[in-house]
């Protein structure tokens, strides 16, 4: 019986290094062995004493690279398993992150995990699934199934579900069209071979039932982490035996039991929904694969995959996958479901759709770069344009997928996203805020505005670092020709030189920058958007006072001896950011407020313009009624002539929009009143920065002594490389004369330099053409 819960701690890096040696151990030996045993008999060894050490030694290095491997599997899908419904026993688990003082090689994780049944022994387990499986499917695929003996083998498999191993077994020996089958059985959904087609299935659903489906997505999705699920697995999951032919639609209630492995959603979203792969996401025979447990995940035998704990080579029906021929890999259909559930089956496709794209929002090493795909698609929904095939359909995609992909881009440019997957959220909020960018007279809806009006908040420094860095011409999606915007989205993205980091969402244009800026105030008309305007408008207010503060630590004292008089002050750089970021943010919220004006003033407009229509339309058909006696005829004609047509003047003029009408020029007064900095200011100030070194000769710099932020006394003369901004070739920007090089001939590490010495005291302090904020500029 297993003993009592234990504390395992693990160093997942490490560990991986340890099973990786252990294989080439293994290997090493296995080799030495088969060569001594072709060998004629040595003298002194006529036992063969020594092939036998050598066949030992392997087979613990085999088994101990498979304990081991065992045991990281099991933290790991504990790890996947955290935060999710209670469809198994959820073992404890602590994370202690990237913190080097506690893990010097990489992320530890420990975890209470129940004690190991199978010690290690990964064939033992998967051969204790094969046998759960085979239980599994003559308990459920039978005329009558026997509920007591269901819910007794659905309990074992509930505790055991996310066994890597265990899990393994029970697949292979389910295989996907039986699987296929369990699932009809216990969904209650009629179709399948002719046997299937012949059982009726239940009028109401036992509780027995539903714990089963349960159990078999917990299981499934432990499984889709060790890489079986490949688009070949994929193809025979159906119930009628066709080849390449999936019933994706019956994975609807599975995707909330567990989460499936990344490389898994990846390839039924791009099934469903359009290719998002990069390239290079295949595995060695054309299929996706499954993110493995390590990069030795089945510990490989000598000659074979598997080997048993004393070395030996596996016969083939011995190896993991023996009993599922592989077949050719071709396109697979995604059929959605076989049979039906309810009147037609309505509904099947969309709770799969729906399904599918919440367990991928719930992923954050995925979703921003399966979003990436489709931005231009939301967004175009959200306008209420024609959006191409979000669902793999021609009609228009209901409500609840709506919100489903509303909900998949805001998780994907949130912070946690952000942690998980730099480079990808940083390409989806280039890719987001471009797609917003376009045809900025369409609003978006409040539904997905709602979504995405964080996004300016989690990326706040790379937005305003944007605005206010000194060389915009290096930004991304910028025409380096014209300086412009590009005009479409690059086919490779938009960063040139390197993969993107979080730091590169900076080199976004500020054009870009301010569009989702802007739309993100807009969300003022939402119930939750009044917090979220308050919530950007305190960022801009913050990185201004941080700006500043910063600025000043790093220039006290700078007036020196008090008779030095310089051109400008050190800090003059830095109010001119300031002003710049001022500007943007009061720039998008004056966009934002006019483009909330504006629409509801058309609406109002078109409010008016109808009861204008329906109340002449009144007049008119009131008017037309001729009464016979003359008394009456004229007692209408006062009615008709004076009281209403007095209604319908009134009732005309009290439909003008005259308040909406007010708040427009009143934006248009801030705006107006606001100092912002000049237009252009970033080119002007280098140009002015660079005048002042070329004229050093006639016009010396006055050095400036400051005292930074660590305490220390520094003095700056201006020179790049006495002050320390140029150390080596590497950060080297000068030319041969002395002077800065184009900055679009510079590296990243000279253009770092190039930008930091332009910010210098003494560059700044001894420039006496340092662009003023002035008025109305925005």
């Amino acid at each position: 019986m297993p003993g009592a819960p234990e504390r395992v701690v693990l160093d997942l890096d490490l560990v991986a290094v340890l099973v990786r040696r252990l294989v080439t151990l293994r290997d090493l030996l296995w080799s030495w062995h088969g060569r001594l045993a072709a060998a004629p008999r040595p003298v002194g060894d006529p036992a063969g004493v020594v092939i036998c050490a050598l066949a030992r030694a392997s087979g613990w290095a085999q088994a101990a690279a498979e304990m081991l491997t065992r045991r990281v599997a099991l933290a790991r899908s504990a790890e996947a398993a955290a935060g999710l419904p209670a469809a198994a026993p959820r073992p404890r688990l602590a994370r202690f992150g990237q913190d080097r003082r506690e893990a010097p090689s990489g992320r530890v994780v420990a975890v209470t995990l129940p004690a190991d049944p199978f010690h290690g022994d990964r064939a033992a387990a998967r051969a204790a699934g094969r046998r759960l499986g085979e239980r599994l499917v003559a308990a459920v695929l039978r005329p009558a199934p026997d509920m007591t003996e269901l819910a007794a083998l659905t309990a074992e498999l509930r505790a055991s579900a996310l066994d890597p191993d265990l899990t393994d077994g029970l697949v292979t020996a389910v295989g996907p069209g039986r699987l296929a089958e369990l699932l009809h059985v216990a969904e209650g959904i009629a179709g399948g071979d002719a046997r299937h087609r012949a059982r009726r299935p239940p009028r109401s659903r036992a509780p027995e039932l539903a714990a089963l489906t349960a159990a078999l997505g917990t299981a499934l999705g432990t499984v889709s982490r060790t890489g079986r699920l490949t688009a070949s697995w994929f193809g025979r999951f159906n119930v009628r035996g066709q080849a390449d032919a999936a019933e994706t639609s019956l994975l609807a209630p599975l995707l909330a039991g567990n989460r499936f492995a990344p490389a898994t959603l990846r390839m039924l979203g791009e099934a469903l929904f359009g290719g998002t792969s990069p390239a290079g996401q295949a595995g060695p025979d054309g299929d996706p694969v499954g993110s493995g447990m390590l990069g030795a995940a089945d510990v490989p035998a000598p000659g074979g995959r598997d080997g048993d704990r004393h070395g030996r080579r596996p016969r083939p029906a011995e190896r993991s996958g023996a009993g599922e021929p592989r077949p050719t890999v071709g396109p697979v259909r995604d059929v959605g479901l076989f049979g039906s559930v309810g009147p037609g089956g309505a509904g099947q496709r969309e709770a799969y759709a729906v399904a599918l794209l919440r367990a991928i929002a719930d992923e954050p090493t995925l979703v921003a770069s399966f979003a990436t795909a489709h931005v231009p698609a939301v967004v175009a929904l959200a306008r209420a344009l024609p959006a191409p095939r979000l669902l793999g359909a021609t009609r228009w995609p209901s409500a609840a997928i709506t919100d489903a992909w509303y909900d998949l881009l805001g998780r994907a440019g949130g912070e946690r996203v952000r942690r998980a997957d730099p480079a990808g959220a940083a390409t989806f909020v280039a890719r987001l805020a471009f797609a917003v960018y376009q045809e900025p007279e369409r609003p978006l809806s409040p539904a997905l505005l709602a979504r995405i009006a964080a996004v300016p908040h989690v990326w706040r420094e790379e937005m305003y670092a944007s605005v206010t860095g000194l060389l915009p011409a290096a930004d991304a999606l910028r025409d380096p020709a014209t300086g412009g915007l590009v005009a479409s989205w690059p086919a490779a993205g938009p960063w040139a030189t390197h993969l993107p980091g979080p730091v590169d969402a900076a080199r976004v244009p500020a054009e870009l920058w301010a569009a989702l800026l802007r739309e993100s105030l807009a969300s003022a008309g939402t119930d939750t958007g009044l917090a979220t305007v308050g919530r950007l408008a305190r960022d801009a207010a913050e990185l201004a006072a941080a700006d500043e503060e910063a600025t000043w630590a790093a220039t006290r004292g700078y007036r020196g001896d008090g008779h030095t008089a310089y051109p400008a002050s050190p800090r003059d750089l830095g109010a001119l950011r300031r002003s710049a970021m001022l500007g943007f943010f009061v720039g998008a919220a004056a966009d934002a407020a006019e483009e909330l004006a504006r629409a509801d003033l058309a609406a109002v407009q078109r409010r008016a313009h109808a009861a204008e229509r329906a109340i002449d339309q009144l007049a008119a058909a009131l008017s037309a009624v001729q009464p016979h006696s003359g008394a009456l005829a004229n007692l209408w004609s006062i009615i008709t002539g004076v009281t209403l047509a007095t209604a319908v003047s009134e009732g005309k003029w009290a439909l003008r929009a005259r308040p909406t009408a007010e708040a427009l020029a009143v934006i248009a007064r801030v705006r107006a009143a606001v100092s912002v900095a000049v237009p252009g200011w970033q080119d002007d100030y280098v140009a002015s920065a660079l005048a002042v070194w070329r004229r050093r000769a006639d016009d010396p710099l006055l050095p400036v002594e400051v005292t930074g932020p660590d305490g220390l006394r520094r003095r700056f003369t201006g020179d790049p490389r006495a002050d320390g901004f140029v150390t080596g070739p590497h950060d080297d920007f000068l030319d041969p004369a002395g002077n800065p090089r184009d900055p679009a001939a510079m590296s990243p590490a000279q253009r770092d330099a190039f930008q930091r010495w332009l910010a210098s005291p003494a560059l700044v302090a001894n420039n006496d053409a340092i662009p003023a904020p002035r008025p109305g500029a925005g």
